[in-house]
């Protein structure tokens, strides 16, 4: 049989577009079948926040603790580190990640704090030295040194603690807690998991 003949004839034509139909409709399938796995599909996310050399697992809604950590510690040592020139561009980047549910009442605060910041000349440096995770709230403590220099003279010199509660929302860290403490924390738990700290690391 001449093959060429027959893929010009009529018989030949309807056959062969019956094929394609067959083989678009099998494509089609397969494509949605893999289009639900992958929207269905919860996936884990690899991750290398600022600060940390290593990896963390982040999901949709939930991270390991090193990721908490590492986002309370570069949190920390935002607010930690401030100056009359640099305060409005802490206030914009803490914006970025503060969950709806504090983000009014935690903006009025800094809003009125760099102004504070501003008219007294006032300016921080924070060194972290502790980072202590509480299993019983999910929160993150950043403990370090605290100084700070102004028009009152001297500088003062202070321990400070930080804490926050990272929360994740599709992917992205949110502060939905956030506090600030000199000397210590409000309660000190005893299950909490301390974790040494040099600055700088």
């Amino acid at each position: 049989m001449d093959i060429k003949k027959f893929f010009s004839s009529y018989r030949g034509i309807r056959t062969e577009n019956l094929s394609y139909r067959v083989i678009c409709a099998g494509l089609l399938i397969t494509n949605l079948l893999l289009g639900v796995a992958v929207l269905s599909r919860k996936e884990v996310v690899v991750l290398v926040p600022p600060l940390l050399k290593e990896q963390v697992k982040v999901s949709l809604k939930k991270a390991d603790q090193k990721y908490q950590e590492t986002w309370a510690l570069y949190f920390g040592l935002l607010l930690g580190n401030v100056t009359p020139r640099n305060i409005e561009f802490v206030a914009s980047e803490i914006e970025k990640y503060l969950a709806p549910s504090i983000y009014q009442d935690l903006m009025k605060d800094i809003f009125e704090q760099a102004k504070t910041i501003k008219e007294t000349n006032l300016s921080t440096t924070f060194e972290p030295r502790e980072l202590v995770f509480d299993d019983k709230t999910g929160h993150v403590l950043v403990k370090g040194q605290m100084v700070m220099r102004g028009s009152f003279g001297k500088p003062q010199n202070i321990s400070k603690t930080f804490e926050f509660g990272i929360e994740v929302k599709n992917y992205y860290p949110q502060i939905a807690f956030l506090d600030a403490y000199d000397k210590k924390p409000k309660e000190e738990k005893p299950d909490a998991k301390p974790q040494s700290k040099e600055p700088g690391n």
